[in-house]
């Protein structure tokens, strides 16, 4: 047994395009592709994976977490609860529970995949692992119940799987380069449903129906000034001239951010091209094996990023969370973390607005509050887990949270009801 969590240790522990990349060689290899097509397929898409990872995370989520962090200290804006993001990784991926949601979550897609309860083949194992297992962690916290943790991780799952083959065509619609492909990405999917709704109010709406604010509509009419590159290179002096940045750092942060508006949409173009390959024969081999059906590849939320729109509007998020956070008369939440990964919280819900900027920016509104409020919410339950970890507290905050996860609210309080109920 202690050979096989070890594996699984090492394995949930490898860089993420190492992962991929042995992950779709063993998958294309399975598929007949035939060797070297295996490995310049899972290198495509490993060196795609690369890329992005290099200018979304590091370039632009680094600026991006550096000149928040600064307009917070420079605005003078505090609470007593500070949403850490990613800070509070290690602390969920030392929790033993976390390890189950690799087996468990792949044995349940495997299932439902073979009742017909899915189309998605979820192949992103890291954010199996560390979202499904997140869940866990907290609902053991909670409850101190391992089966209600497991539990929590099969919903998770089941929820996240629907929800992904129900948006899938929807985004295919839309962007129609990522069709095959579905995106169980539970950070943001859940978002999906949630944007379709609004969608149709917006739609009631004249002003915000006939606006057609996408990125083809802003270079027709501003040019050069109106290309993504440029829009993150203004921005991005901006918000470094409000985080109290010189004119010269200012100016290296907007090339930053302008960098990676420009590069990221060519590093998930360079990501596709490794899957092209992979989708064409698995979609031939579904329809030779399985007539009546169709099977999606399920994938991180970060390769919808790179459209222009999504890395805009993740951008205007930034301003937007801090906005809402000091107006909002019941909030508590210093949202730094969110300040970071805007463009993926963004990427799944903006192909129901059809890539309609005004409406994307609308919806950060919503989606701001929402988050503010599961932060809140989940607050405790890190804070429990951070101050056994021995971590200290940043901004002079007295809690941690981590809004970055739905499912995390609603298991948790389900479980923690069954778990009051029978006690």
């Amino acid at each position: 047994m202690s050979v096989i969590v070890n594996a699984i240790n090492w394995f949930g522990a490898l860089p993420g395009p190492v992962m991929m990349f042995l992950i779709f060689l063993v998958i294309n290899l399975l598929l007949r592709i035939g060797v070297g097509k295996s490995i310049k397929a899972a290198f495509m898409y490993a060196l795609g994976l690369f890329a992005l990872s290099t200018f979304a995370y590091d370039v632009f989520l680094g600026t991006v977490a550096g000149v928040g962090d600064a307009m917070v200290t420079n605005l003078g804006l505090t609470k007593t609860i500070v949403d850490f993001g990613s800070g509070v990784t290690p602390f969920i991926l030392s929790k033993p529970i976390v390890v189950l949601a690799i087996p468990v979550g792949l044995a349940l897609n495997i299932v439902m995949l073979l009742l017909k309860l899915t189309k998605t083949l979820d192949v992103d194992i890291y954010n199996m692992m560390y979202f499904w297992g997140s869940v866990g962690v907290l609902v053991q916290v909670a409850t101190g119940n391992t089966v209600f943790a497991i539990l929590s991780i099969l919903l998770t799952g089941v929820v996240t799987l629907k929800i992904a083959d129900w948006s899938a065509p929807k985004i295919h619609e839309v962007l129609p380069q990522y069709k095959g492909l579905s995106f169980p990405y539970v950070y943001s999917a859940y978002y999906g449903p949630v944007a379709y709704w609004f969608n149709k109010l917006f739609d009631r709406i004249p002003f915000i129906r006939d606006s057609r604010l996408d990125a083809d509509t802003i270079k027709k009419k501003l040019g050069v000034l109106g290309e993504p590159g440029i829009i993150g290179f203004v921005l991005g002096i901006v918000m470094g001239l409000l985080g109290g940045y010189s004119v010269t750092d200012a100016m290296l942060v907007g090339i930053k951010m302008g960098a990676a508006l420009y590069f990221v949409p060519l590093s998930t173009n360079i990501l596709i091209q490794g899957l092209n390959e992979t989708t064409v024969v698995l979609t031939d081999w579904v329809k030779n094996k399985f007539k009546d059906r169709e099977i999606y590849i399920g994938l991180d939320g970060v390769v919808l990023a790179g459209m222009p729109e999504n890395l805009a509007v993740g951008l205007l998020l930034v301003p937007i969370a801090l906005l809402v956070s000091v107006i909002l008369p019941w909030n508590k939440v210093l949202p730094i973390g969110m300040l970071s990964v805007g463009f993926i919280l963004v990427a799944i819900f903006m192909p129901f607005f059809k890539m309609n900027i005004l409406k994307g920016i609308i919806f950060c509104f919503i989606v701001v509050t929402c988050e503010l409020f599961i932060g809140q919410m989940m607050a405790p339950y890190f804070t429990e887990i951070a101050m056994t970890a021995g971590a200290e507290i940043p901004y002079g905050s007295v809690e941690i949270t981590n809004a970055a996860n739905m499912p995390n609210l609603i298991f948790v309080k389900l479980f923690e009801l069954i778990s009051n109920i029978i006690s």
